[in-house]
């Protein structure tokens, strides 16, 4: 039997693509972004004073979600990815987060957004999030089980610009049955 979030909240305009990393060769400053292009630029460019030079990439996609009942599409296009909690370093307060809602049945992520053009950290606005979080509860068939989408408050984007960690980008490619 489908719950109201399942047959409420869609996934839809996937676009496939890659997350490349940057770095700065002056500042050292790093960065992150989305790119659909089937061959992901890998040269040197500058930008300002900056020469950005790339530091590598991962296989991605970006999504929209579909409210069915009143047709509104959200788009979540400064969504880089969702982080899994045991990703994050083992003394950060996401990891100790979600190592005790995990005894709990609980699966926690971090919702990571692309950065502002000016430099500063994008967070996801509660209303992106809520709507993740009943996406994906939504597509749950085992009994007990939630997954609790939070915003990056915890500097998440930082660390996955710098390449440290890998973003759990299989949540969103799960079928409702494999959840």
């Amino acid at each position: 039997m489908a719950s109201e979030a399942q047959s409420r909240y869609k996934m839809v305009n996937v676009r496939t693509g890659h997350v490349i990393m940057e770095h700065d060769v002056l500042s050292h400053a790093a960065r992150s972004y989305f790119c659909d292009e089937p061959v992901p630029p890998r040269e040197d460019y500058r930008e300002g004073p900056h020469r950005w030079r790339y530091a590598g990439m991962a296989q991605s996609f970006q999504f929209d979600i579909l409210d069915e009942e009143t047709g509104v599409t959200v788009p979540l296009r400064e969504m880089l990815g969702l982080v899994y909690y045991a990703n994050a370093k083992p003394d950060s307060t996401l990891h100790r987060l979600g190592r005790a809602a995990h005894d709990n049945g609980i699966s926690v992520y971090a919702a990571v957004a692309y950065e502002n053009p000016d430099g500063s950290v994008r967070v996801l606005d509660g209303e992106k999030v809520r709507l993740l979080n009943a996406l994906f509860n939504g597509r749950l068939h085992t009994p007990g089980k939630k997954i609790l989408i939070l915003p990056d408050l915890f500097d998440i984007y930082r660390t996955v610009s710098y390449g440290d960690i890998m973003i759990d980008f299989g949540l969103a490619s799960m079928e409702p049955d494999e959840i």
